[in-house]
């Protein structure tokens, strides 16, 4: 679940805010916690006694601690959380940056700003946790989203990743690389060839149709447990 700290000196607003911010989460159909603060030390206080914000939302003018200052402390306890300064003050917005603030948004026009900026951080992190495979050859390293994999297959003594931007190669066996997939959404279709199910769109005489256009073949002793994974896969995802 998302944690976010709104904090302003005007109660009201705050809850505005607030509430701005479960509307846009619900449109995402995900969970979010929300606490407003109307002090900047009271926020303080709780973050040094180990609560944890993934997005502070500042005001600039508090009536206890700038909300710059309060930017640039939480920047030095959290190097990775979100900093957004909600403000009604334009001239501050080179300080606001200089406590590597995310975005500085208008109050005049901070509903749809803020939006679009919870839009983009929620890609952000969905980015950086999603499932992935590592390949470490040599001085080169790449990672290869789970999602993006249509699928692999065997080519002499190395693996060949079909994704969205082209090929990738490891030297490894297909069982090795598989071990290390997650399970529920690749699948063995021949000896030589394992899918991203995800991408199947249907299976007819002994080919897979995946979504990229290109077509896998199934070996015939293969093709009764391979069409029963698809249908429970889609019967579970669809």
């Amino acid at each position: 679940m998302l944690k976010i700290a709104v904090v302003d000196d005007e109660p009201v607003f705050c809850e505005r805010v607030s509430r701005k911010i479960y509307s846009v989460y619900g449109r995402m159909n995900l969970a979010v916690q929300v606490d407003c603060y109307t002090k900047g030390k009271e926020v303080l206080y709780e973050v040094d006694d180990g609560r944890y914000y993934d997005v502070y939302l500042l005001d600039i003018a508090l009536p206890d601690i700038s909300g710059i200052d309060l930017g640039k402390k939480f920047r030095e306890k959290s190097p990775y959380s979100y900093i957004i300064f909600l403000t009604a003050y334009p001239q501050f917005a080179i300080e606001g940056y200089n406590a590597r603030a995310y975005q500085y948004i208008l109050k005049d026009v901070w509903e749809e700003k803020l939006e679009t900026t919870l839009y983009h951080i929620q890609k952000e992190i969905e980015s950086r946790t999603e499932p992935s495979y590592r390949i470490t050859v040599g001085a080169k390293l790449e990672k290869i989203p789970v999602k993006d994999i249509y699928y692999l297959y065997k080519e002499g003594k190395n693996v060949v990743f079909q994704t969205r931007n082209g090929e990738s190669s490891v030297r490894k066996t297909l069982s090795e690389v598989y071990e290390d997939l997650p399970e529920e959404e690749f699948i063995y279709v021949d000896r030589s060839f394992i899918v991203n199910v995800q991408h199947v769109m249907k299976l007819k005489n002994k080919e897979l149709y995946m979504s990229n256009g290109e077509r896998v073949p199934v070996s015939k002793p293969q093709l009764d447990r391979v069409k029963a994974e698809i249908n429970a896969y889609w019967k579970s995802h669809i």
